[in-house]
């Protein structure tokens, strides 16, 4: 028998032709199989019941129906097969498919117009998803490496001397911050790099079952880059938002108050105090909280042979 020229064109099916199609749903993907109700050679489709794009979207409940474009991938021969097209007629035909249970799906026909064409614009995104999504990653990702290379800036206009001015509670406050800033900026670019050229890694296909769970990451891997890159962004604004934390607190932060050098001071019988100098609180004395112990010694002008400053007591 001479198989039917390849036409790319949707037809119209019933019920009587969908009436030896099967369905199963696996994890997040419709597997449905049956005869062409043009060419009547058996095809399949794997149809992913998920929407991968760069806008975020709430959970949805688990779905009763959906309507679904399924295109003819038989491994017929039809004349007139355009160079490139390795499978199918041409023809693509809408299904409702009725969950049954949580695995089992009921195909029939479609009588819906507007959900139709709703159903072929899904399927025409999710054949070009991946390239899709990686194409917006490679882009993202130039502008989150941008605002990542604030960090190079930022770090050595702080100034370290500027934060070892600081109260104690401001120094680890911006301390936190930029170590903080450091490691977000690191988990953007990692993750907007990995979504826009993938990561490499091995899997064992060594029989029918490592096989399908190859499949389904390989289906997924839209999802995952679209996961990635959102990472990225929101990881980029944490760095912007700690980075500008860091500047807030080493500007504004009050300054800890200036601690005096250690002195030494030499007492006319030859001892020695060695402490740091207090402000005094009477006139032609002076405060030393001593090193030793803590306690604070108050000298007088006949109390001192000599005074000098040290690095440590």
């Amino acid at each position: 028998m001479t198989s039917m020229r390849h036409a790319r064109e949707r037809i119209t099916v019933t019920d009587q032709q969908l009436a030896g199609w099967t369905g199963t749903r696996s994890r997040t993907e419709l597997q449905l199989s049956g005869a062409c109700p043009a060419c009547h050679d058996p095809t399949f489709m794997n149809l992913p019941l998920t929407s991968t794009s760069l806008e975020s979207a709430p959970g949805l409940p688990a779905p009763t129906t959906l309507t679904a474009s399924v295109p003819c991938a038989c491994h017929g021969e039809h004349p007139g097969r355009p160079e490139g097209v390795a499978e199918g007629c041409g023809r693509t035909w809408t299904i409702t498919a009725t969950f049954v249970s949580d695995t089992q799906v009921k195909v029939g026909a479609a009588n819906d117009p507007h959900l139709t064409e709703a159903a072929e614009a899904l399927r025409a995104e999710t054949a070009g998803r991946l390239q899709s999504v990686r194409t917006a990653a490679d882009r993202w990702t130039a502008a989150v490496v941008t605002l990542i290379g604030l960090v190079g800036i930022v770090v050595p206009a702080l100034g370290r001397d500027d934060i070892r001015s600081l109260e104690p509670w401001a120094r680890i406050l911006v301390g936190g911050s930029l170590l903080a800033a450091l490691a977000a900026a690191a988990v953007a670019v990692v993750n907007g790099y990995s979504a826009a050229h993938g990561l490499p890694v091995t899997r064992p296909v060594a029989d029918d079952e490592g096989l399908r769970e190859w499949y389904i990451a390989h289906r997924s891997r839209a999802s995952t880059a679209a996961d990635r890159l959102r990472r990225a962004i929101v990881a980029a604004a944490v760095t912007i938002a700690t980075l500008a934390a860091a500047v807030g607190v080493t500007t504004f932060a009050p300054t800890a108050s200036p601690e005096s050098t250690p002195v030494q001071v030499t007492r006319p019988d030859g001892a020695t105090v060695c402490g740091v100098l207090l402000p005094s609180t009477a006139d032609n004395t002076l405060r030393i909280r001593r090193a030793d112990s803590g306690d604070i010694e108050i000298l007088r002008p006949s109390d001192l042979v000599r005074l000098k400053p040290v690095k440590v007591c």
